[in-house]
C-alpha cells in the first residue's frame, strides 16, 4: 500500500478524534462545575451545621443562664431572708446589750456612790483586827514589839478613813502606842545565845585551890634563915629565931572547902549547866523569878568551887551579873480600850467625846 493512501486514512481518523477532546472538556467542565458545587455544599453545610452548633450552644448558655439565674435568685432570695432572721437576732440582741448596758450603768453607778462608804468599812474592819492581833500578842506572847507595829497600822487605817468622829479614838490608841514604846524592850534571842555560850564554857572554869604563892610565902617562912651568928651573944636571938620558924599561924576568912573527887567535878559541871539551861528556858517563857534564882544559884556556885581569881572564872560572872541586870517579864499596860472603843464605833456609830476631852482642847 502507498503512502498516498495511507494518509487520507490518518486524516480520517484525526477527523473522528476531535470530537472526542471536546466531549471530554465538557465532562471535565462539569465535573469540576459538580465538584465545587459540591464542595460549596460541604462548606454551606459546615457553615450551616457551625451556625447551628452556636445556635445550640447559646441556647443551651442561655438556658443555663436562665437556670444559674433562677437559682441566684433563689439563694439571693434565701440569704435575704437569711440576713433578715440575722439582723432580727442582731437587733433582739443589741436590745438585750442595751439593756444589760443600762443596769451595768445603773449598778456602777450605785456602786461608785457606795464606793467611799464600803472603803471605810473595810478599813474600819482591818483597823479593828490589827488592835485586836496587838491586844493578842500583848497579852499571850508577851511581844511588846508586834504589838506596837500592829497598833502603828491600825492608826495607819483610820488616818486614810478621815472621819473627824474617829479623833477620839486615835487618842486611846496613840496612849497606849506611847506606853508600850515606854517600855524597856529585851534582846531575848540576844540572851539565850548568851546563856548558850556560857553553859558551854562551863567545863573550861579552874577549880579553888591552894594559892601557890602563899604556899611559897609559908615555906619561905618555915625555911630557916641562914645562921649570922658571930659570937655568942647572938645565939639565943638566932634560936628563938627558929622556934618562932616552926609555928605558922594562919588567918582564914572563910572555912576550907576539900578539894571536889573527880566524879564530883562531874556532877559540879553538869548541875551548873542544867541550872543555866533552865534559866534560858525560863527566859524564853518568861518567867523571871526562876530566870532570876538560877542565875543567882549559878553564880554562888561558881564564887564557891571555882577559882575567883582566874579570868575564865571572872568574865563568867560578870556576864552573869550582866544577865541578872535585865527584867524579862516587865509589867504589861492594858491596851484594850482601843479595842473597845473602836468595837463600839462600828457597832453603835460615832460617839460622843468625853467633857474632859472637850475642855482640853478648847483650853
Amino acid at each position: 500500500m502507498t503512502d498516498a493512501e495511507k494518509k487520507p486514512a490518518k486524516t480520517k481518523e484525526t477527523h473522528d478524534k476531535k470530537p472526542e477532546k471536546k466531549t471530554v472538556h465538557k465532562k471535565a467542565a462539569n465535573s469540576t462545575t459538580a465538584g465545587f458545587s459540591i464542595l460549596i455544599f460541604f462548606i454551606a453545610i459546615a457553615i450551616f451545621g457551625t451556625l447551628y452548633l452556636l445556635w445550640e450552644n447559646q441556647q443551651k448558655t442561655a438556658i443555663k443562664g436562665q437556670i444559674t439565674t433562677q437559682r441566684i435568685d433563689q439563694e439571693i432570695a434565701t440569704l435575704q431572708e437569711q440576713q433578715l432572721a440575722l439582723t432580727a437576732e442582731n437587733e433582739e440582741q443589741i436590745k438585750n446589750i442595751h439593756s444589760f448596758q443600762e443596769n451595768l450603768r445603773h449598778n456602777l453607778t450605785n456602786l461608785i456612790r457606795n464606793k467611799q462608804h464600803l472603803r471605810n468599812d473595810w478599813l474600819m474592819a482591818e483597823a479593828e483586827y490589827l488592835i485586836q492581833l496587838a491586844n493578842h500578842r500583848l497579852l499571850l506572847e508577851k511581844d511588846i514589839t508586834t504589838a506596837a507595829v500592829a497598833l502603828k497600822a491600825a492608826d495607819t487605817r483610820l488616818a486614810e478613813v478621815a472621819d473627824p468622829a474617829l479623833l477620839h479614838i486615835r487618842k486611846i490608841l496613840a496612849n497606849d502606842l506611847q506606853t508600850l514604846n515606854s517600855i524597856p524592850t529585851v534582846d531575848l534571842a540576844g540572851l539565850s545565845v548568851t546563856l548558850s555560850a556560857l553553859s558551854n564554857n562551863i567545863p573550861n572554869l579552874p577549880l579553888r585551890t591552894p594559892d601557890p604563892k602563899t604556899h611559897k610565902l609559908n615555906q619561905a617562912e618555915i625555911t630557916p634563915a641562914s645562921s649570922d651568928v658571930k659570937g655568942i651573944k647572938d645565939l639565943p636571938a638566932a634560936i628563938w629565931k627558929d622556934i618562932k620558924s616552926l609555928i605558922v599561924i594562919r588567918n582564914h576568912e572563910k572555912p576550907l572547902q576539900p578539894l571536889l573527887a573527880p566524879n564530883q567535878h562531874f556532877f559540879l559541871i553538869q548541875n551548873l549547866a542544867l541550872l543555866l539551861e533552865q534559866s534560858r528556858l525560863a527566859l524564853l517563857h518568861g518567867h523571871n523569878e526562876i530566870y532570876q534564882e538560877r542565875l543567882a544559884t549559878a553564880e554562888k556556885w561558881i564564887n564557891q568551887y571555882f577559882d575567883t581569881e582566874h579570868n575564865v572564872t571572872r568574865n563568867m560572872l560578870a556576864s552573869i551579873n550582866e544577865l541578872q541586870k535585865f527584867d524579862i517579864d516587865p509589867a504589861l499596860p492594858d491596851i484594850s480600850s482601843t479595842f473597845s472603843a473602836i468595837k463600839k464605833y462600828r457597832t453603835q456609830g460615832p460617839l460622843p467625846e468625853p467633857a474632859a476631852a472637850k475642855v482640853d482642847e478648847k483650853s
